[in-house]
């Protein structure tokens, strides 16, 4: 199966629309004429950004739908075939040409001329020049190909259970299940699937700290998480910063997180919490099934964005109408979400496995607010302002699970509903200890030379002592310190602590919105529509939010937060 792939724009300013990206000598001929290009004014610097501008995110989108073709489904070879093209023949033009124009528009005499709507692109541009290194183009490829590898694994994970072939995410609602016979036996045969990858993806890992390393040793930097973080432009925040906010979650949520497992172990009469123990309903009450079909999670969700804002739920039945939505769950199907931005073509999909869960409702919401922030902001001139840094893309999509929250009347009522939105809370929190964990154990990975499967095992089972304790997983150390095999481990290095301090700041433009719904929204809409034309902090500021990792914010918005759940009243 195959998205439907939107057409280029028909009025393009450069670019031919019948260019492929993939074809590498096409490529260059377009980065020559502009390498060839005089900048002295600042029109003609101006003409040569917009662009070259449009080339990047005619290569982007490329990438990004061969992506998800190849995501929708790792069994077809055609669709593994054009990913490799486009980041082997694509990418490597791309990073070694686009150097010398970053380095092309910094040197121009009119670089200063630019105005302030260029000074975000400025500054990025300084930072790219000063990591770039030529020697590792080939390093940056085989990173990628190293994360195709973990998608291959996974797309193809499924077990049988009780006579039915099972893909993983459909194990994940009997999880929730008052038989807790069925729960264990799920747990156990996820476990085994995962466990028996695992030998296969420490190979991959090990493959990949060693090109990441490489890399960083490349950009003349200490270790890799040194460039990460320079690559990711966290301009506003340092290790150290990561660091409080990690032991801030532990003082101010680990407890909370506790306190609601203990409830639920009173109520089902249990002994000790076992891993399939940790979501099941205190009540007893089976998993909810909230919709039976794609269709009908598209439709419910549509209608409530449409009620929180007309406008917000026009742009979504936009991308419906275009075919823009893979919802559905199928063998060979990668089991994570995404939203995936088309900056050319100023559109995006929104791609998942649903199988009728709560969770699956919040996370076509979580994903609709990344979709939605970058519909709001296409009128951004720059593709790399139609979608913001990643610490605030994330505000925007957790927002909208919050904010959404006083409609899910449409996929259920009464006690059912009192149910999930609790659940839904515990779970916002409980996300908190689990990113700061996966943050964490990155940071160590980074920073310590020789981390083999053994030590990565003994230290993802110590930070889980540390922000996830209270489970009993005697018996399970195997599985348990397989853990960390995740997938923004692998293909999104550190790409974790932004929901952390997404999920705060969501929940404080949430809580305001019971007081004030219209101006809460009305901030978030403006915020999102600005894309990342703006530096991290005042995105921030523009949604009525501070960004700060200051422990004192962290246990006002725990308390205000706990305060309206039912279930922990």
């Amino acid at each position: 199966m195959s998205i439907v792939h939107p057409p280029p724009p028909p009025h393009l300013r450069f670019v031919p629309p019948t260019l492929d990206p993939a074809d590498g000598e096409a490529l260059a001929r377009l980065y020559d004429a502009l390498e060839a290009r005089g900048v002295g004014t600042r029109e003609e610097l101006e003409a040569l950004v917009l662009d070259w501008d449009e080339l990047e995110s005619a290569v982007h989108d490329a990438r990004a739908l061969a992506y998800a073709d190849m995501t929708g489904d790792t069994t077809c070879p055609d669709f593994a075939a054009r990913y490799r093209d486009v980041v082997e023949r694509a990418l490597p033009v791309a990073e070694e040409r686009g150097f010398r124009l970053k380095r092309k528009v910094l040197a121009s005499p009119a670089a200063g001329e630019l105005g302030s709507e260029y000074a975000v692109f400025l500054r990025d541009l300084r930072a790219e020049v000063g990591l770039f290194r030529e020697e590792n183009v080939p390093l940056l490829t085989e990173d990628l190909r190293l994360a195709h590898e973990f998608e291959k694994v996974i797309g193809g994970q499924s077990v049988e259970l009780r006579g039915e072939r099972l893909t993983l995410p459909w194990l994940l609602p009997l999880l929730d299940e008052p038989d807790r016979a069925l729960r264990e036996e799920a747990w156990r045969a996820r476990a085994a699937v995962l466990q028996g990858d695992a030998e296969r993806l420490d190979a991959t890992y090990d493959a990949m700290l060693d090109v990441r390393a490489r890399i960083a040793s490349g950009a003349g930097l200490p270790d890799y998480r040194e460039y990460r973080f320079r690559e990711l432009r966290r301009f506003d925040y340092t290790p150290a910063d990561c660091f409080a906010l990690h032991d801030a979650i532990e003082r101010h949520v680990v407890p909370v997180v506790v306190a609601d497992q203990e409830r639920r172990r009173r109520a089902l009469g249990l002994e000790t919490m076992r891993p399939w123990d940790l979501t099941a309903d205190a009540a007893g009450r089976g998993s909810l099934r909230l919709f039976d079909t794609a269709d009908r999670l598209r439709e419910g969700c549509g209608r409530i964005l449409r009620r929180l804002d007309p406008e917000l739920g026009a742009l979504f039945h936009g991308l419906a109408e275009r075919g823009l939505l893979d919802l559905d769950s199928r063998p060979g199907k990668t089991s994570t979400g995404y939203m995936a931005p088309f900056l050319l073509r100023r559109l995006c999909m929104i791609f998942m496995s649903a199988v009728g869960t709560r969770r699956n409702v919040e996370t076509l919401l979580h994903e609709s607010g990344h979709a939605l922030n970058l519909l709001l902001a296409r009128d951004q001139p720059l593709g790399s302002y139609r979608f913001p840094p990643v610490e605030f893309a994330e505000v925007g999509s957790m927002a909208m699970e919050l904010l959404a929250r006083p409609f899910m009347g449409e996929f259920c009522q009464g006690e059912e509903l009192e149910r999930i939105l609790d659940d839904h809370l515990i779970e916002a929190l409980a996300l908190l200890p689990r990113t700061a964990m996966i943050d964490a154990f990155q940071h160590w990975v980074y920073t310590t030379p020789g981390c083999d499967a053994a030590a990565r095992r003994a230290k993802w089972i110590e930070l889980d002592e540390r922000f996830r304790p209270g489970v009993d997983w005697s018996g399970l150390e195997e599985a348990r310190g397989n853990g960390w095999q995740l997938y923004h481990v692998f293909a999104l290095p550190f790409y974790m602590v932004e929901y952390s301090i997404a999920q705060l700041a969501a929940l404080r433009i949430w809580l305001r919105s019971l007081e004030d719904p219209r101006g809460a929204l009305d901030d978030y809409k403006r915020a999102l529509a600005l894309g990342g034309s703006r530096p991290l902090p005042e995105l921030f500021r523009a949604a009525g939010v501070e960004l700060t990792f200051d422990e004192g914010m962290v246990a006002r918005v725990v308390e205000a937060t706990t305060a309206r759940i039912g279930a922990l009243a």
